[in-house]
């Protein structure tokens, strides 16, 4: 474990080793990797803590227990072209303030870094090309959630037989035949980030393979139908002219961002939002998943950067350094959401960041001050003993298939 520049670089059982010592327990969206450090590993990772100024140990200290026990925990994927893809994991806890600890993985190690929201805004509003201007060509649905990855489907699809039909020198068919559109649901687990179906699958909280496809398919494409994307053709399907919209700036696409956050209510139930975004030369499309629901819509720049600005938003909450003492006026006393972190009236009754129902303490719980205890990793899922799936070697997360060549949760390549 050591510092190259601002980032923090470690092992996983580095990582695991620094959460016991530091007092910070697993929590239920634990970022951190399974595994179990050696004792040589506790007593070089006590030797690094110790050596650390007060305010370098203060900043390590709050981007572990990020990812040890993060309030609200995002998966963020990437992409440049077809050639290149950047997976990475964000995590917020009250102990890093107003920013995000921004985790990846490269060279066999964790690079760990705070960044503030406007900094993760910066680097995807240059992934999406915010300086080339768009055509306007807007359209906005609601959907169930199951008719737009459904969509993301056809689209798949309908790209595939456009290849083959370049290779074979014929033209490319126009409509689809819904009953072949449960198989390509259920390959959504390959791992190829060049295709925003397989891309999109990487950062959902359960894949779309898993999906009962049989059963939603019919309703799945009535509500495509009623929302004027496909259009019946005979006994197939069509896209109609805002479905061809989509299917063109997907075919053609710059860039892709997959991003999903979850958080977890004072219920311990976890939400999540995931969203993907695809840019073309003309067009920047977005799907929002939220649930049971979800939207599909043609976004301006300037709406993308609203919808980003909005998920990457945090709450103050605790700063990593001490503040100075100041004889300014006390300020009102505010509500702190257990979930987020964000600090608002007293008189309100939801957070206004997430919609968390307002709870009763007036200020964030302090860092855990209890000795470490024993170190033990936390339990892995549940898997049957039958064809269970193979293991990421660097998180212990199950892969999605014995074939995955990454790790879903981590982003590690599988070697």
């Amino acid at each position: 474990m050591n510092y190259e520049g601002k980032d923090l670089v470690a092992t996983g059982a580095e990582l695991v080793a620094a959460s016991s010592l530091i007092g910070e327990v697993y929590g239920s969206l634990s970022r951190l990797p399974r595994v179990l450090p050696t004792p040589e590993v506790e007593t070089a990772v006590k030797a690094f803590l110790d050596q650390l100024s007060p305010e370098r140990r203060a900043v390590t200290s709050a981007m572990i227990a990020a990812v040890a026990n993060p309030g609200r925990a995002g998966t963020l994927h990437y992409t440049l072209g077809d050639v290149e893809v950047r997976r990475s994991i964000l995590a917020w806890h009250p102990r890093t303030g107003p920013a995000w600890t921004f985790m990846f993985f490269a060279d066999t190690r964790w690079h760990l870094r705070l960044l503030t929201p406007e900094d993760l805004l910066r680097v995807l509003m240059e992934v999406l090309q915010e300086s080339a201007p768009l055509r306007s060509s807007p359209y906005r649905c609601c959907l169930n959630t199951s008719s737009s990855l459904l969509f993301l489907g056809i689209l798949h699809l309908l790209q595939a037989a456009h290849l083959q039909a370049c290779l074979s020198h014929v033209e490319s068919p126009l409509s689809f035949d819904p009953g072949v559109l449960p198989d390509v649901m259920h390959e959504g687990g390959t791992e190829d980030f060049r295709w925003p179906l397989y891309f999109f699958d990487k950062v959902l909280p359960h894949s779309v393979e898993i999906m009962p496809w049989a059963e939603e398919l019919a309703p799945a494409l009535a509500d495509l139908v009623a929302h004027d994307l496909i259009k019946p053709d005979g006994a197939d399907y069509r896209l109609t002219m805002s479905g061809f919209a989509f299917a063109a700036g997907f075919r053609h696409h710059l860039t892709k961002v997959a991003l999903r956050f979850t958080s977890q209510n004072a219920a311990d139930i976890e939400a999540h939002e995931a969203i993907l975004l695809v840019r073309s030369p003309h067009d920047l499309h977005l799907l929002d998943v939220g649930g049971k629901e979800s939207a599909l819509a043609s976004l301006s720049l300037a709406d993308a950067r609203t919808l980003l600005e909005d998920l990457l938003l945090i709450g103050p909450a605790v700063a990593v350094e001490a503040p100075a003492a100041t004889s300014a006026a006390p300020t009102p006393a505010k509500r702190t959401c257990t979930v987020c972190g964000t600090r608002f009236a007293m008189d309100a009754d939801v957070c206004p960041t997430c919609g968390t129902p307002a709870h009763l303490e007036t200020s964030p719980p302090p860092p855990p001050i209890a000795q470490p205890a024993a170190l033990e990793p936390p339990p892995p899922p549940k898997t049957s003993p039958i064809n269970a799936p193979p293991l990421c070697k660097q998180c212990g997360t199950p892969l999605a298939k014995a074939t995955s060549k990454f790790c879903g949760h981590c982003g590690a390549p599988v070697s």
